[in-house]
């Protein structure tokens, strides 16, 4: 389903023409191939896209991730933060529904992301000219320069999910690939994908509503807190590996089978994200 979804979304870049060229780096040479063997452990990365549901120019967002996930099939790790008061707070009608979380807008106040409008995001949560904040636009350049640097750790998740009680038990196992020297912390996220609700599109003749829009990777919650937890501090050497063990209740209105694990390692000082990794929780 999930894949049917992004190649809808790319073709409505072609469809409507005022929206972003697909140029380099979306091209053949952009592919970055994912290797099948299990003895290359690859860098991903994490796109955090800040929206929300009555922000006209945020599917731009959407559809650009979804460019760079066909493009870099398996490396790149999404989670869409519905915040602000202005762009996603419930309103009468077709926008009735809350997406806000408190991690979300934990983190929109931590990273000041909605302060000056929506869309915007982060990749990897990089400090780039004195901000987190980093428009669509520069989202695919910066992923092409990231995925190209070997991996400094990786991250392995086992879901099991009991569908009468609703409980998810998650393993996080983190490696350590080469020899660090910060604290490091493990946040575990939930997302739901595939999920149908109206948005506000600008590319759609007005009235601008998107009554069924597919909303993808919108966050539902944190496992171990906004910030997660410290696995690691001072000296970190090669090979070194960590497992976190976590049990959460899913929701009733939440669809499980399209509910995922979102798991990332980031250094506790810079906020820089140096690992990400999705499993979903295969439910029926």
């Amino acid at each position: 389903m999930k894949k049917i979804v992004l190649l809808i979304h790319c073709f409505a870049l072609f469809v409507f023409s005022s929206c972003d060229k697909v140029e380099a780096p979306y091209n053949e040479a952009a592919i970055i191939p994912v290797d099948t063997t299990t003895s290359v452990k690859q860098r991903k990365i994490l796109i955090e896209d800040f929206t929300g549901h009555t922000c006209p120019g945020c599917p731009r967002a959407a559809e650009r991730i979804a460019q760079l996930q066909l493009l870099k099939p398996g490396r790149v790790i999404a989670i869409g933060e519905h915040v602000s008061e202005f762009f996603a707070a419930p309103e009468p009608g077709i926008y009735n529904i809350d997406f806000r979380t408190a991690t979300g807008n934990a983190n929109d106040s931590a990273f000041h992301m909605s302060d000056l409008g929506l869309p915007t995001g982060m990749v990897n949560r990089l400090f780039i000219a004195g901000s987190y904040r980093t428009e669509y636009a520069s989202w695919a350049s910066i992923a092409d320069t990231l995925l190209q640097k070997p991996a400094e750790a990786f991250i392995t998740i086992t879901n099991t999910y009991d569908t009468t009680s609703r409980t998810l038990n998650t393993s996080v196992k983190s490696e350590f690939l080469t020899s660090l020297n910060s604290t490091f912390k493990l946040a575990v996220y939930i997302t739901e994908d595939s999920i149908i609700a109206a948005q506000k599109d600008n590319l759609v003749p007005n009235p601008s509503d998107v009554l069924n829009y597919v909303h993808e990777h919108v966050l539902r919650t944190s496992v171990n807190g906004t910030f997660g937890e410290t696995i690691a501090s001072g000296a970190v050497a090669n090979n070194f590996s960590v497992n976190k063990n976590y049990s959460k209740q899913i929701s009733t209105l939440w669809k499980a089978k399209h509910c995922n694990v979102v798991a990332f390692i980031y250094d506790a000082v810079t906020k820089k994200v140096i690992q990400a990794e999705e499993k979903g929780i295969s439910a029926n």
